[in-house]
């Protein structure tokens, strides 16, 4: 087993399985679902590549840097739609594919295990649109990305900041037509913990999951889940749940369930080194009342100077608008800070562990059935009665921190 101690120290961008010159490492999942490196003892030849590659346990970010900050929205009416936010990363990937390139991101698989995969075709694009709020497999995606640099064309890669830092330590060089593209990252649960819950879910439905979308839009852009599924009759029907209803969703926006290193990430800090770091722009109505979108928009932080030149490139497919890191932070906290471990974290592994995910659901369902029933009612709502009663809390909440 993968020593206690050493947890915190491993992300799970698996750079040191994709430099082993002899395939002596492989992922393999603890108890609660997480990936960690193990090694072949009898295949290892003790190169140290491995260690030296690290870069989350050995790299320290240090300095102060102030990204460039825009808000910014999709040109393509469709492409703005079946995006989570403002379709910054689809703006970015179809000049990519436009100009032949490569486009690497999270997909789901047959299982709803999210894993790394390249796409040549925007006809492909959807299946690395939308969130996706889990631990992806990388695979051997950082060896592809230096495949397709070194036959010299445009890569785009988007993932979590560990996971572009770990590309980045891989490839151990700087490439011109590389886009590095990390996400305002809360922190990752595990594939396993996400799976049990889909089959859970299938139990409660009597049916098989067909697609699952964390940030549908049919009721304006916001935080809904939508699931496609057939039933028992073979029927296919569409079940939406609000952030509130959904125990996986709740917990995981309240920093529960991470990977113990989340909770201690140093890529959580304005330092960044991918080129660029898109979110969604929260509270950007208040901000830049000028922007008149209610189909979302994007956060974008430009980290780098060959950023700042892909900008100019990629302002072709998306409005851009400059704004400010103040703003950006204000409802995006986990760009200068990591998610908090709370007390009761370690309580809720436990049930998870030795109840599964029907136990975690009913602690979910005693402890906030208020929260439940809010959601609901919520998700019943008109959009423009739900936006009233939302505007009328801030400015409550904003009272309150006030006295």
């Amino acid at each position: 087993m993968y020593k206690e101690s050493l947890r915190v120290e491993c992300c799970g961008c698996e750079a040191c399985r994709n430099v082993c010159p002899k395939q002596a490492i492989t992922m393999n999942k603890d108890k609660k679902g997480f990936l960690y490196p193990f090694i072949d003892r009898n295949k290892c030849n003790n190169c140290g590549l491995c260690i030296k590659i690290c870069d989350f346990k050995l790299k320290s970010l240090s300095g102060k840097s102030t990204p460039s900050v825009y808000a910014v929205y999709n040109k393509d009416e469709n492409q703005l739609l079946i995006s989570s936010s403002g379709g910054a990363f689809s703006a970015m990937a179809k000049w990519t594919l436009d100009n032949n390139g490569v486009v690497f991101g999270c997909a789901w698989d047959e299982n709803f295990e999210p894993k790394h995969m390249a796409v040549t075709d925007v006809s492909e694009l959807k299946k690395l649109q939308g969130s996706k709020y889990v631990q992806s497999r990388i695979g051997d995606s950082y060896k592809q990305v230096k495949y397709y640099l070194d036959e010299g064309k445009y890569v785009l890669f988007s993932g979590t900041p560990c996971q572009c830092a770990g590309l980045r330590s891989y490839l151990h060089k700087e490439y011109d037509k590389l886009i590095c593209v990390e996400l305002v990252c809360h922190g990752v649960p595990s594939s396993q913990f996400f799976v049990d819950y889909i089959n859970l879910l299938e139990k409660k439905l009597k049916g098989k999951i067909l697609d699952f979308n964390f940030r549908d839009k049919k009721h304006g852009w916001g935080m809904l889940i939508h699931i496609k599924y057939k039933d028992k009759n073979g029927c296919e029907k569409h079940k939406f749940l609000s952030k509130d209803e959904s125990y996986y969703y709740y917990y995981y926006l309240n920093g529960f369930f991470l990977r113990e290193a989340c909770y201690s990430c140093k890529y959580s800090c304005l330092n960044r080194e991918s080129d660029f770091t898109i979110g969604d722009y929260w509270g950007v109505n208040v901000v830049h009342p000028e922007i008149k979108t209610s189909n979302g928009i994007s956060l974008l932080l430009v980290n780098t100077s060959k950023g700042q030149r892909f900008l100019r490139k990629f302002s072709n497919y998306m409005f851009v608008t400059h704004s400010n890191i103040e703003f950006a932070i204000k409802e995006n906290g986990q760009l200068v800070l990591p998610s908090v471990k709370k007390d009761e974290v370690d309580i809720l592994w436990d049930i998870y562990l030795t109840g599964g995910a029907e136990a975690v659901q009913n602690y979910f369902i005693y402890n906030h059935i208020k929260c439940i029933v809010i959601g609901r009612i919520k998700r019943k709502m008109p959009l423009f009665i739900r936006d009233f009663f939302n505007g009328i809390f801030k400015l409550i909440r904003k009272g309150v921190k006030h006295k």
